[in-house]
């Protein structure tokens, strides 16, 4: 089988890490990896911010929980909001998965290539971690919180600037267990 087509079908979502760290060499690879994503018209507006510190990760876990305890639950709350504040009702939950790597992408707000491009580049970014033999899982609160004070304010102290918005981010390490197969695929494929 091609190299690229097998790394793709074995890439699994990792929600369980060994303390051991990621080199900077590998972490250097991962993010290079991510900037050669497609994006909107070449403009590469993205913004890689990898934090590795485990004093900034209790950080980021920390403005995550204390936001989502912020949010009212009303009927119009969307259940896996719900779900995300019962969970922050648990001061020790951890939100990235005891992961010793933290990948935020960022991009301009009012670009609607945005979204797409880092998506695209967190694609990229994951499957070169897993080329790699690390493990990666894409954590989707940031964006629905990116707007929220508390959220901005850790932004701007990560030096996100003023014009970007969280649009993804990844955690990174090495897996702790073994990773289950792929489930078998819908049939989700049509040709017309």
């Amino acid at each position: 089988m091609n190299a690229v087509l097998e790394n793709i079908l074995t890439r699994r979502s990792v929600r369980a890490y060994q303390k051991k760290q990621i080199s900077k060499e590998d972490l250097q690879t991962i993010l290079m990896a991510g900037s050669y994503a497609p994006n909107g018209m070449g403009l590469q507006n993205w913004r890689f911010t990898a934090i590795q510190n485990p004093a900034i990760l209790t950080k980021v876990n920390e403005a995550i929980r204390q936001t989502l305890l912020s949010i009212p639950v009303v009927t119009e709350t969307h259940p896996y909001i719900v779900s995300l504040i019962e969970k922050a009702k648990d001061m020790n939950a951890d939100f990235l998965y005891h992961a010793p790597t933290f990948i935020l992408v960022s991009n301009l707000k009012d670009n609607g290539n945005s979204m797409p491009d880092s998506a695209l580049a967190i694609g990229n970014m994951m499957l070169t971690a897993h080329s790699l033999g690390i493990g990666s899982c894409w954590l989707n609160q940031l964006p629905g919180l990116t707007h929220m004070p508390q959220i901005r304010e850790l932004l701007d102290e990560l030096g996100i600037p003023q014009d970007h918005i969280a649009y993804g981010s990844v955690v990174m390490g090495y897996a702790a267990g073994e990773l289950k197969p792929a489930a078998p695929r819908k049939d989700v494929i049509y040709i017309i």
